[in-house]
Parts: structure tokens; sequence; C-alpha cells
């Protein structure tokens, strides 16, 4: 994908953070990854002369998450906080590639990085 020059940060909010559970998880790193990297799907997309909706850059973003689960040997469906950690890595690579600048990476790894903890503080309180 080509370089679109927007990039917007996605802040992670206390409230996304309710009822965490690891499916809930991947739905936020959906969330940020459609935020961060909307307008270069959409800049793709319009290169292709492909429709380009909320709902189809929306569809792509979780095609591109769905992928990155292929692609660790992760479970969409049923995702680990490990597996989705390896998706973050992943997409970080991907975004890299796609031209995002390291600070915008850096700032969602950081947002990614607080939902995954919170998960892990999660596990070891239902170990107890």
């Amino acid at each position: 994908m080509k370089k679109s020059g927007k990039f917007h940060r996605w802040s992670l909010e206390e409230d996304d953070l309710a009822d965490l559970s690891p499916a809930k998880a991947r739905d936020l790193i959906i969330k940020c990854f459609y935020e961060s990297q909307k307008e270069t799907f959409l800049s793709a997309r319009r290169q292709l002369g492909v429709r380009s909706s909320d709902e189809d850059i929306h569809a792509s973003v979780v095609a591109g998450v769905q992928l990155a689960f292929r692609e660790t040997g992760g479970d969409f469906e049923h995702p680990t906080r490990e597996g989705l950690m390896k998706v973050v890595d992943v997409l970080a690579k991907k975004s890299s590639s796609w031209g995002t600048p390291p600070d915008i990476i850096q700032h969602h790894i950081c947002q990614i990085r607080k939902i995954v903890d919170r998960l892990q503080e999660l596990e070891k309180t239902e170990i107890k």
C-alpha cells in the first residue's frame, strides 16, 4: 500500500477495558488498526478503483487482522493474550512497510500493550 500521509492516533479509554476478554481485546486491536490505517486502506482501494465506504474499509481491516492471525498460527475466533501480541507485531511490521511513521506505530503498540497488560492481570486474578 502506498503512504497516504494521514495517520490518526487512536487512544484507549478506560471504559474500553470494562469486561475485558481476549475476544474484546481482539476487537479493540481491530478498532485501533482501523483508526490508524483507514486512510492507507482508503488510498489503496481508490488506486484499485474499488468501492470505499467506511464499512468496506472496516471489512478490509478485519480481513487484514484475520490474515495476521493466520500468519502467526493464532485463532481469530478464540484469541489468546500471547496470540494477540504476535498479531500486533505482524500488524506493526505491515504498517511500517506501508509508510506509517515509527512514532505512530509506537503509540499504537503502547495502547495495545495496556490492553494486553490488563488481560494478564485478569488471568492472574482468575488463577488465584
